[in-house]
């Protein structure tokens, strides 16, 4: 009985850690593209910007 107890808390335990990987990584890459974004953003030229009559 006790071994099968131990058997889930590992497995739920498992779960828990793969759980919390998985949103590290959703997190992570969700700043990497924003800032991906915000980089190409300030990158871009506008028309008009450099524009000298």
């Amino acid at each position: 009985m006790l071994c099968a107890k131990a058997k889930r808390q590992q497995q739920m335990f498992s779960v828990a850690k793969a759980k919390h990987q998985q949103q590290m990584f959703s997190v992570a890459k969700a700043k990497r593209q924003l800032q991906s974004a915000q980089s190409e953003r300030k990158s871009t030229t506008r028309f008009g910007d450099d524009l000298v009559i």
